[in-house]
């Protein structure tokens, strides 16, 4: 059972609290509630808060969905952490943000860091958005064979002719 009823009184431990596991279930609680008035807090904390915090906050703006397209620009930029955890929970915001991260996963293809590649092939497989097959298909050639796998493995999600062109089929 949460310790909240309402998303005003989350919002308001969110906000003003100073209590750490206060503030955890707060943000798990927004996110839960799709509450969308927090994605900018939620974003302030996943580019300056604690790994935990940052993972949580990240975590509750997927569960917001598309209504968080404004956190994408700092969901990708997170994305490039040296944590594997926290990266794969912003991937997974990324992923359930859905169609409007797809232009900046796209970019972070060419980022000079092989595990944002790596993510960033991940996610676009997972929402499946014909618009990144260009991208993925210059992945293919990726100096790092895992960007190559990850990108043919999202080109086969997506699965259009588009796609299957990229992968050498028909």
């Amino acid at each position: 059972m949460t310790a909240f009823a309402t998303v005003e009184e989350a919002w308001q431990v969110l906000c003003d609290g100073d209590d750490d596991h206060a503030r955890a279930e707060a943000i798990v609680f927004l996110g839960e509630k799709r509450y969308a008035p927090s994605v900018p807090r939620l974003a302030d904390l996943v580019r300056q808060a604690d790994p935990g915090t940052r993972y949580l906050a990240a975590k509750a703006l997927g569960q917001i969905g598309d209504e968080a397209e404004a956190a994408v620009p700092t969901l990708l930029d997170a994305l490039r952490d040296n944590d594997m955890f926290l990266r794969a929970g912003i991937a997974g915001a990324l992923i359930q943000i859905g169609p409007p991260a797809v232009p900046g996963l796209t970019q972070a293809l060419f980022d000079p860091s092989s595990a944002v590649k790596r993510a960033a092939c991940k996610a676009l497989g997972k929402i499946g958005s014909e618009r990144a097959v260009p991208a993925l298909k210059y992945s293919l050639n990726d100096s790092n064979a895992g960007v190559r796998k990850f990108a043919r493995e999202a080109l086969e999600r997506i699965n259009t002719p588009e796609a299957r062109a990229a992968l050498g089929g028909g």
